[in-house]
């Protein structure tokens, strides 16, 4: 079964498709980022249907994290690469040590989704070279996908969480592709990219009006 890791906040310990979780910061008490992840998985399963998450959880309830701390989860998730990682965040400013953590989990062959804003300047670890930078797209139905090749994001995926319409933009888009790529898998990240060209409907930038 593809196993796809979750940096995010924390899955519910009772969930069954939980295959294995570290905590990386301690709780605030926030219900935010358990919110957020779950809403996560769920898009995810919507596409991929049966997968197992590997949970590292960045995330202490406020949805606010570190690079240190994303560097951690990196690093866990090296020991036992996932076909499938999602980093449903950016953060602003570019660091050495996120993208080298960032390419020793590439060479790994996880295949890395990571989520972009629509308008500003890049993020990381979307704008990192071999990372699939997705940024939502509001043309887009869930199961469909735009080819953008704009400077942050290479793909526009649907803006809107499965079963929670409260959360929605860049990291539920990533999500999306996330799903997608879970359900084209073909064993390695070029041949299910290039398998995942069927679910492209719309090239280039979204125009909108008014």
């Amino acid at each position: 079964m593809i196993r796809i890791g979750l940096i995010d906040g924390a899955l519910p310990d009772a969930r069954a498709d939980l295959f294995d979780q570290i905590r990386l910061c301690e709780a605030d008490g926030s219900p935010a980022a358990e919110n957020h992840a779950g809403a996560m998985a769920d898009t995810i399963r919507a596409q991929a249907g049966e997968v197992h998450f590997v949970n590292a959880v960045v995330f202490p309830g406020r949805l606010a994290t570190s690079v240190a701390t994303v560097c951690a989860a990196l690093d866990w998730l090296v020991e036992n690469p996932p076909e499938i990682v999602l980093c449903s965040f950016g953060m602003a400013l570019p660091s050495v040590e996120l993208t080298a953590k960032t390419h020793a989990l590439l060479q790994a062959r996880s295949l890395i989704v990571a989520s972009a804003p629509a308008r500003g300047e890049p993020v990381y670890p979307a704008a990192i070279d071999g990372v699939v930078s997705v940024q939502g797209d509001a043309r887009c139905l869930p199961g469909e996908l735009s080819r953008l090749d704009l400077p942050q994001a290479t793909y526009g995926a649907c803006p809107a969480a499965t079963c929670n319409p409260d959360i929605r933009g860049a990291s539920v888009a990533a999500a999306h592709m996330a799903g997608l790529l879970a359900k084209h898998w073909r064993g390695t990240a070029d041949n299910t990219l290039a398998a995942l060209e069927t679910a492209i409907r719309y090239h280039g930038r979204e125009r909108r009006t008014g």
